[in-house]
């Protein structure tokens, strides 16, 4: 049973009915870290070990394989006078190689944002001696330092991901999304509308806000009962105004700005037509959001920038998924109550790191990084009621009628007592509940000092421990308890003080009110970009003679005429009409590339009707053929319906076995080969379109120094035209490696291996990237045929 400690009692009374009658069973935990009380986990559980299972033979595991000698000297001054009852204290000791290793820094700065920046520093200058963005996390006690941490990693260039749901909600591509979802669910979602139009989008000034606000007013006061009390119905116009219902009836167009009413009346009538939408599945609508809105045009024309931000909202859509899935009326408005619950409660939820190492500097909770380690850490925010949360985290149940008395839980004896039978007179009883209530913040106060002993124990070579005096307060915080206990040991851990700021004077005033941040609304969607566009623009102007610059060159203009007439050609038959086809999407799968190359009129026909596919058993064989792979070789993805292993089998018979497939792989090549990575996903960008897909394998244990990219096929070898139209399929693949890994493109090979034959297949002459480009470019969207 590992990590005991974190058991529920209702689930320490199922293990004890069931192994606590003489068997014998080991329980493996830390007694010092923090649990997960919010699943109901007792802290006491540990030391009620031996009571649940008859007998209690101990061994201390202090031996730490993980931290260097410095972190574990400030780990250990963390948890002295943590209460481990029943059980032995020990100190935790460097294992092999340990000894002697290790490194931890600390800082004390004025205000917050100093902190996100010193912290951004350190981890650039750790990473140019040679760290992996991904061997580092920046860990923080709340969620609200995140968007301020993650900004000021952006800014210099690092690569960054706030883990979990909360973490994605804040995105602001994620955001806009999810206020779409909000407007079209909800009349009430005012802020969300504010958000909407006051953004990069619709750009919407104050003035035009303000008259949106009167008409939300007007519209609330026409709906007011006729025989209503003036005074009651004042306050209902204030309770029941909605701009979402204004901007649905927006009255008279001269109360706004021409250019404000075009706007809003844009607005409107893209709420009106998605509203139409709402009927569809949710992941469905997620994604139809996104593309209505034009916001997968703009994350594919900035990936570059930007390469995470199409992800996020592929991460969106797969949470709308799990919900359906899930969930027993997966409609709209739940969703959103759920995403409102993981915005406010996600620091108690645990989370897996998405993608793959070293891409990432990962920003997270605390609670989220239990279990987990990176090379470099970073612990923020260690100021005075911010980490320990002083106050904030105390659970009382004479004060929280939704909390159970500690009196009916099992772990009773390890809790605070109230005796609230045993007081004479109304005083003693009040005494009695402060006496109760300060037993109850001195447990909550030693839960944080748990969890600083978690935070602490997550690096492997260098911790850093940071605070500061000011963040929104009136007054100065200053370090914490915990930030002047890792103070005090420096000299003992050999650490190094990056700064440690004086304490203000009593009159000082926060910096962050006296030189508050300032930004131009409405946002300016080209931000820094608008000096350099503005210049280009001029000089266009220029070459056309309209700046002063003289006549124009009509002969330097015959390419880009050209160019726009042929843009001209492919905006009409995307137009025109179902006989001219279909809009082709801004992306596709590797699948939808291959049979466009194969039949453009038939992915012309998929895209405008979708319709569900029939079973097809040799794609659950060819699923379950890719499943047995992974679990051999011990690495294992989340796959997209969509894109399951082996859907792309159809020439395989149906009555393959499972079994003759594992037997035929074990005989070939492969078998004995170790795999650098399976089931890779990837988001290429070509000729305006992504592509998006996932590679089964690639190998780079090869001798010659060559990486080789695999597809393992299922069914029967393809021939003559077949084998060169899939060809296509591996030359994305390869070209997508290449993107990713940075390995040159004539270092890597591309195969086919047909497992039931044990026959590797290499197409010679694989399309290069400017191959695929033109191949793309030959074929007109929709499927029409070219002329």
């Amino acid at each position: 049973l590992d990590e005991y400690q974190d058991t529920g009692e209702s689930q320490r009374v199922l293990l004890t009915s069931l192994f606590g009658d003489g068997r014998c069973v080991t329980a493996v935990g830390d007694p010092r870290q923090s649990i997960y009380g919010w699943r109901g986990a007792s802290a006491g559980n540990l030391q009620r070990f031996g009571a649940d299972f008859g007998g209690n033979r101990e061994s201390g595991l202090t031996r730490s394989f993980r931290n260097g000698e410095a972190i574990l000297t400030v780990a250990n001054a963390v948890a002295e006078g943590l209460p481990v009852d029943g059980l032995a204290q020990r100190p935790l000791v460097p294992g092999p190689g340990r000894a002697g290793t290790g490194h931890v820094e600390c800082a004390l700065v004025e205000t917050v944002a100093e902190e996100a920046s010193l912290v951004a520093d350190r981890l650039v200058s750790v990473h140019d001696r040679g760290v992996a963005w991904g061997e580092m996390a920046v860990l923080s006690r709340k969620r609200s330092g995140f968007p301020r941490l993650e900004q000021a990693l952006s800014e210099r260039g690092v690569p960054v991901e706030v883990v979990g749901l909360g973490g994605l909600l804040v995105r602001p591509e994620v955001a806009d999304v999810v206020a779409t979802l909000q407007v079209l669910g909800d009349a009430t979602a005012g802020s969300a509308l504010l958000r909407l139009l006051g953004g990069p989008r619709w750009r919407l000034g104050p003035r035009d806000l303000a008259r949106l606000g009167e008409r939300a007013a007007t519209l609330a006061r026409k709906a007011a009962p006729r025989d209503a009390d003036p005074q009651v119905a004042e306050y209902d116009v204030v309770d029941e105004r909605s701009i979402v219902d204004a901007l649905d009836d927006l009255g008279a167009p001269s109360a706004y700005s021409d250019e404000g009413y075009a706007r809003l009346v844009a607005a409107r009538d893209e709420l009106r037509e998605l509203r139409r939408w709402t009927w569809q599945p949710l992941p469905d609508l997620v994604a139809h959001v996104a593309r209505s809105t034009g916001l997968d045009v703009e994350l594919a024309a900035r990936a570059a920038e930007d390469i995470d931000a199409l992800a996020d909202l592929d991460r969106l859509v797969e949470e709308a998924d799990d919900f359906v899935q899930q969930g027993d009326d997966p409609g709209l408005v739940e969703f959103l109550a759920y995403l409102e619950a993981a915005r406010e409660q996600e620091d108690g939820l645990e989370v897996d790191q998405p993608g793959a190492p070293g891409e990432r500097v990962r920003v997270m909770t605390v609670h989220a990084a239990k279990g987990l380690e990176w090379k470099v850490v970073a612990v923020t925010g260690m100021s005075k009621k911010v980490f320990p949360s002083e106050g904030q985290a105390v659970t009382n149940w004479a004060r929280q009628a939704q909390t159970l008395p500690f009196e009916l839980r099992g772990d009773v004896s390890a809790l605070p007592s109230l005796d609230w039978l045993g007081a004479a007179d109304g005083k003693a009883l009040a005494q009695e509940l402060e006496r109760f209530k300060a037993a109850c913040e001195l447990r909550a106060l030693v839960e944080e000092h748990r969890l600083a002993y978690v935070a602490v124990t997550r690096p492997q070579e260098l911790l850093l421990c940071t605070g500061y005096w000011w963040d929104e307060t009136k007054t100065p915080r200053g370090p914490s308890v915990l930030l002047d206990l890792v103070h005090r040991t420096l000299p003992t851990a050999g650490g190094h003080l990056l700064s440690w700021a004086a304490e203000p004077e009593p009159d000082a005033a926060n910096p962050a009110v006296v030189d508050p941040a300032r930004a131009a609304w409405p946002l300016d969607p080209l931000g820094g970009r608008r000096g350099a566009v503005e210049a280009g623009a001029a000089l266009e102007r220029a070459a056309a003679g309209d700046g002063g610059g003289g006549p124009a060159d009509a002969s330097r203009w015959d390419d880009e005429v050209e160019l726009l007439l042929a843009e001209h050609e492919r905006l009409r038959r995307r137009t025109d009409g179902v006989a001219q086809g279909v809009v082709l999407p801004t992306t596709l799968s590797v699948s939808q590339l291959v049979e466009m190359r194969r039949d453009p009129a038939e992915l012309a026909r998929a895209l405008r009707r979708p319709v569900p596919q029939p079973p097809r058993p040799q794609a659950r064989r060819g699923t379950r053929f890719h499943l047995w792979l992974e679990e051999t070789w011990g690495q294992q993805r989340l796959l997209d319906l969509d894109e399951l292993p082996g859907a792309a089998d159809e020439t395989a018979p149906v009555d393959d076995d499972l079994a003759a497939l594992q037997e035929a792989f074990r005989a070939s090549d492969w078998w004995a080969r170790t795999p650098h990575e399976l089931e890779v996903p990837f988001d290429l960008k070509l000729a305006g379109l992504v592509l998006r897909g996932r590679i089964d394998a690639v190998f780079a244990d090869h001798s010659d120094g060559f990486v080789d990219v695999v597809d393992w096929k299922t069914g029967r070898p393809k021939k003559g035209e077949d084998a060169a139209v899939a060809a296509v399929q591996l030359a994305v693949y390869r070209l997508a490696w290449h993107h990713l890994s940075a390995v040159p493109l004539d270092r890597i090979r591309a195969a086919f291996h047909y497992v039931a034959h044990n026959r590797t297949v290499r197409p010679a002459d694989l399309l290069g990237h400017d191959e695929l480009i033109s191949l793309i470019r030959s074929v007109p969207e929709g499927g029409a045929d070219p002329r």
